[in-house]
This record gives structure tokens, sequence and C-alpha cells, in this order.
């Protein structure tokens, strides 16, 4: 008879073996754990968040300028984009209402700067319609990007408590970072960038790519080229092609994803329809050239036999247009932007989408292309409203935060009576964009279309004359001139013209940029309080106080704007806290007695 072993011992030796693979297993594993620990002490580690601390500003914030790095193994193969900087508190106030815009170089207000961005535009808005009231606009988009980044820094952006989340985005999703066309890591598919995203956060994926790219060095940016001459991998993308299907289907995934998370987190959000420019940008790149000289029936026939050339679409979109054809130009004009194959501009199928997921995720859907159209002649989007293939001028960009403006009070709760306060033309004068700005703009649009796609190759571009003073500051700007110095240089250009409106706004948007600074915001209300706008005079008097209580100069100044508002006891109150700090300042007394004959009266 065989002898077997007892079956404790069977026991013993099996739970042995599952011991032994079990650290056979692990030991791999604690071992990456541990390597991964080690990296993230380094300096071969980076996360690039997308906002950090301002260095020299306790408990304030900025949108990272290095946020671009989290999508590249190094930072020499980054394009040069960043956020604008803005400065805001770490930590929102009680009493706050936050509001985040995000999206692509239209929403972060290029040419212009931050100060053209629709996010300005409405904080401007909101600061005259509600001066009492602290409303802050946030800018947290960036040029080149597209659905992927707004996916990314969602949670990001989820924790820094919006009440109001703006998004306006969808031309990047062929040619953006990580776009379907791109030659910024576009060459994967939807899944392994998603993955991508999530692996670039360890340590030790980094230290791989480090270690790859410096066997495999792939080839540097082109620094004097502008952004639209490298970003294009793929130059033609026919419509309802697979690469073209790709961008869409990547757009609707990602904006799922992303609504999804807001919306978790019970963060409302706007989403809004893009607009380019129709009748002033011929296709960048068309299957076939433009016919010389054709008449609509020969256009018409042409396009019978091709449906798909995008510049003959545009000839007989322009042809029409002459003829006084208004819907069909506009049909055509869209037709041509349809088919045009290198991908700069959203295509129809992208605010389709957008008006899908409006409804999927029963969100309000802010039509900016139609209210856009309803400002442009014949209702066909051109150069009055844009300066080149996508990117609004001045006026563009404020009728693109009027569109986000209606819903937006609402989603706040804000009274949106007070709106018929404040007529069109003042809001169109409070518009933060200065001569220097307007000039500076402009010049930056003639770099951009000095490259391809709008010239074979590039060109060479300088400044305009120094014809005025402000076309002279301007050029400074361009050559390094900071603009906090300019915009000081130009309060004081505006007062020396008389021009006291104009310099109490600038005063306002330095307030706006300095936070903390309790001079600017002073002056900034003694500006307003000059050109005899009190309830911003007010406004910024009250933050000049807020950051330095004990100043008794800027509480009487205070005063003074509620006295000329008939706001007798606010003022009172002000008088009275100066007095509590120094019981015998004369003029306290004086206002102090003033102010309690005429509450006498008055009662």
């Amino acid at each position: 008879m065989t002898d077997y072993p007892p079956v404790t011992a069977n026991k013993t030796l099996t739970r042995k073996k599952v011991v032994f693979y079990s650290i056979a297993l692990a030991l791999p594993l604690i071992l990456l754990l541990l390597a991964e620990l080690l990296l993230r002490q380094t300096s071969l580690y980076q996360r690039y968040p997308l906002v950090v601390p301002v260095p020299a500003m306790a408990g304030y914030q900025q949108a990272n300028p290095a946020l671009i790095n989290r999508y590249f193994a190094a930072p020499e193969l980054a394009p040069q984009v960043s956020p604008d900087t803005q400065y805001f508190q770490a930590r929102k106030a009680p009493n706050q209402q936050r509001i985040i815009f995000i999206g692509g170089s239209s929403a972060a207000g290029f040419p212009y700067g931050r100060w053209g961005a629709p996010a300005a535009m409405l904080q401007q808005r909101l600061k005259r319609l509600y001066p009492e009231q602290n409303i802050e606009v946030i800018n947290l988009a960036m040029a080149a990007i597209n659905s992927y980044t707004l996916l990314d820094i969602s949670d990001e952006v989820i924790a820094l408590k919006p009440d109001l989340v703006l998004v306006y985005a969808g031309h990047n999703e062929f040619l953006g970072v990580m776009g379907v066309g791109s030659a910024f890591a576009g060459e994967y598919n939807h899944g392994t960038k998603l993955l991508y995203l999530k692996l670039r956060k360890l340590a030790l994926f980094q230290a791989l790519q480090r270690v790859y790219i410096s066997v495999s060095p792939p080839a540097s940016l082109q620094p004097n080229r502008t952004m639209m001459a490298q970003i294009a991998r793929h130059t033609e993308i026919g419509k309802d092609t697979a690469l073209f299907n790709a961008g869409i289907e990547q757009f609707h995934a990602n904006m799922g994803l992303l609504l999804t998370k807001y919306q978790a987190a019970g963060i409302p959000v706007l989403l809004s329809t893009v607009a380019s420019n129709e009748a002033d940008q011929p296709p960048f790149v068309s299957a076939k050239p433009a016919l010389p000289n054709p008449t609509i029936p020969q256009l018409q026939q042409a396009l019978n036999a091709e449906s798909d050339i995008a510049s003959w679409h545009f000839q007989l979109a322009g042809l029409y247009q002459q003829r006084g054809d208004k819907q069909q130009a506009l049909a055509h004009y869209q037709l041509a932007r349809e088919h045009d194959l290198l991908r700069f501009r959203a295509p129809a199928t992208i605010n389709i989408t957008l008006k899908k997921l409006s409804s999927d995720f029963n969100l309000p859907l802010i039509d900016s292309e139609a209210l856009l159209r309803r400002h442009s002649p014949d209702g066909i989007i051109d150069k009055q409203l844009m300066l080149e293939h996508l990117h609004p001028n001045q006026l563009g960009y404020f009728y693109l935060a009027e569109a986000f403006l209606p819903e937006l009070q609402q989603q706040l709760g804000l009274n949106q009576v007070e709106t018929g306060v404040i007529p069109p033309a003042q809001a169109l004068a409070d518009i933060p964009l200065t001569e220097v700005d307007l000039a500076l703009a402009q010049f930056k649009v003639r770099q951009l279309t000095a490259d391809y796609p709008f010239v074979a190759s590039p060109q060479p571009v300088s400044f305009a004359p120094d014809s005025n003073p402000f076309i002279a500051l301007a050029r400074e700007r361009s050559n390094g001139l900071s603009w906090l110095k300019a915009s000081q240089r130009l309060v004081t250009l505006y007062q020396q013209q008389g021009r006291i409106s104009d310099a109490a706004k600038v005063a306002a948007l330095l307030a706006d940029a300095l936070p903390t600074e309790s001079h600017m915001a002073f002056v900034a209300g003694q500006l307003y309080f000059d050109s005899q706008q009190l309830p911003l005079a007010a406004h910024y008097q009250r933050k000049a106080v807020a950051i330095a209580p004990e100043n008794t100069d800027y509480r009487l100044m205070l005063a003074r704007s509620y006295y000329y508002q008939q706001q007798l006891r606010r003022a009172l109150a002000e008088v009275e806290r100066v007095l509590a700090q120094q019981p015998q300042h004369k003029v306290a007394l004086r206002q102090q007695q003033q102010l309690l004959q005429q509450l006498a009266a008055g009662d």
C-alpha cells in the first residue's frame, strides 16, 4: 500500500507555495513602487498642475505658465503657448461667485490677450452691472488645446469651486495638441491618448520618455514660425473620411466625459457653438483650384459633377452675395468651409455635436455663432467681426461675451432687469482694450498671416511707424515692454489728454491685475469719481479699503462717493469708522456733523 503524506502537510506545502509566488509576483511591483516614489523626489518628475501659487502674493494662485509641457516628453518639444496671467484667491471668498472660462485661442482672446478675451469682456460687463457684488471671471483658456486638455484639467477646475463653467471650444479637434491631424502628439487613437494622459502623471513613465527621446530625439520646433505653421501633420482631411470622423468622435467622447464630471460635482456648465470667418476667408486647401472668371451656371454645373471642391463653393458664394441672394451665399460659404481640407476651422458637425451634448445633458446652449451672424452684414460672418479665419476682433469678442450674459445671469441668480441700466454705447465703451492693445493685436495678426497657411512661405513683418504715442507704446510692448509698465504710462498719457474715463478704465485694469495693491484700486476709484462714474468709483474704493482698512484717506473717499450717490447712511458708517481710529480727525468730524444734520432733516 502506498503511503500518502498527511493532509496537514499538503496544506502547509500549498500555503508555502502561495506565499512564495505571492512574494515573487509582488516584489517587482514593490520595486516599481519604490522607484516611483524615489523618482518623485527628484527634478526628473514634473506634475505641471493647472494652477500654481503666486510667489509674491500669499494666498493667491494663477494658471500655470508651463501647463502645455504636461503633454510633451520634454519642455523643449512643447509649443510656446500658455494661459494669460491672472491672479485669484486660492480660497474662494464666502460671498464670491466664481466663473471659469475654458477653451482654445478664441476663448483666450488671441491676439489681444487677457483683456480682449470674452472672460474679460464679461468681467467688465458684470462689474458695471453689479458693482456691489463680488463676481469673478477666471480665464483658463489657452491656444492650441482641444477637448483632451479640457477633460484632463476638469478635476483641477472642479477643485477651484466654480459656480459656473463656460466652454467655447471645438476649432482645435483636428489640428490642436493631440488632435487627430496634429503634429503635436496626434498620431495615436483616442483610447491610447486617454491612457497617455493617465500614464504621464507617473514619474516612471516620464523617466522612460526622457530615455526614449535621448536615444531617438524628435525634430525640434522652429522658433521663428507661427503655431499654425508647425502644428499641421495631416494637411488634407476630407469631410466624412476616417480621420474626419475620428476628430468628431473624440470631441463627442471627451466632452461627454467632461460634462459627466461637472454634473457629478454639481457645477453647471454653459456650452457654446463656435464661429469662424465665412465670407473673407477662402479655403486654405481645396481639392481643385478656383476656376478663372466663372459664372454662376458654370460653377453650378461643375459642383453637380464634383460637390466637394471648396474653392468652387467659395467662388459661387461670392457671386450669389454680389447678386443679393443671401441665403444661397451663406449656404455655399459654409460648404466652402466644410470642404476646406486644412481643418483649422471647425466644421458644422462640431456645432451639431455641441447641440446634441446640450440636449443629452440637459444643458443650455449658447448660440454664439447665431449672435455673431445677426451682427454681420447679410447674416454672413466676415472681417467686420473676424480678424482672419476664426479669431474675433474686439467687437466680435464683445458679442461673444454678450451671447453668454443672459444665461449666465440666470444661472447665478443675478437680477437681469439691471442690464437695462447700461445702454449699448456705454457697454461698448467699456470694452477693456486700448489703442495700444489694438495696435499690438494688428501686428500679431500680420505676423500670423505672413506664414503658412495664409502664404506659401514666411514673409518678414515689421511694426507700423511710430505715428502717434499709442503706436509707439505698442511697438515698445512688441519689443518686450511689460503690460504693467505700458499701462502705467498709458494712464498718465490719457490724463494728459484729458481722457479721464479712459484713464479710469486702464487704472481699473491695473487694479484688477494686481488685486493686493491698494493704491492701484484707490487711483482707479479716484479717476472713476472724477469722470462721474460713481458706482465704479465706490467699487474700487471698497477694494482699496478691504486691502488697507487702516487707511483713513481711503475710507473718506469712499464716504464721499456714497454721499454723492445719496447713500448717506453708508457714508456716515465709513466716517464713523475713521473716527473710531482717529477720534479727533477734523475732516471726519466735520463730515459726521454734516451727515447727521442731513439725515435728521430727511427723517
